[in-house]
């Protein structure tokens, strides 16, 4: 089976670097950015029921948020945005490196920083084929184009 959420290598490439020890709230707002739909209480089952054992609930390794992601990724409990992707036939990955590609080419083009959010953007998609993914590329919308074309804020 692949993975549909980011990996931990991923979530360093597209999100941010977590750290090295983490509270379960960090825990959790990790497994968030990797595309899963978790909240805390959600953990401290997990914890319950020793799908995961951190040294306390406080003191969460990677490889414990590795663990728990493996246990939401076989239950499928992924965000809205992974469960689209998962229609649209690509990985989350795919989705998040196309729109901060698409972000940063506007970025340069404009001279400004366009933020890499998919409601400042129109989504294209080519169909899986063959066996490769779906191919997302992403333009601008009309009117934030304007809005940059006329100096105004995007």
């Amino acid at each position: 089976m692949q993975r549909i959420g980011l990996t931990f290598e991923e979530v360093v490439e597209l999100k941010a670097k977590p750290q090295l020890r983490m509270t379960l709230a960090a825990a959790c707002s990790q497994l968030q950015a990797r595309g899963y739909d978790c909240r805390p209480p959600m953990l401290e089952l997990l914890i319950q029921h020793g799908v995961v054992t951190p040294a306390n609930s406080d003191a969460w390794s990677q490889a414990d948020v590795d663990a728990a992601a493996d246990h939401l990724e076989q239950c499928e409990m992924h965000t809205p945005y992974v469960v689209m992707c998962t229609a649209l036939g690509c990985r989350y990955a795919d989705f998040l490196r196309s729109l901060r590609a698409a972000a940063e080419h506007e970025s340069a083009k404009y001279g400004r920083h366009i933020p890499a959010d998919d409601q400042y953007f129109v989504m294209h998609r080519v169909p899986p084929r063959n066996g490769t993914p779906a191919k997302l590329t992403f333009t601008l919308c009309d009117d934030i184009r304007e809005r940059l074309r006329r100096g105004a804020a995007a």
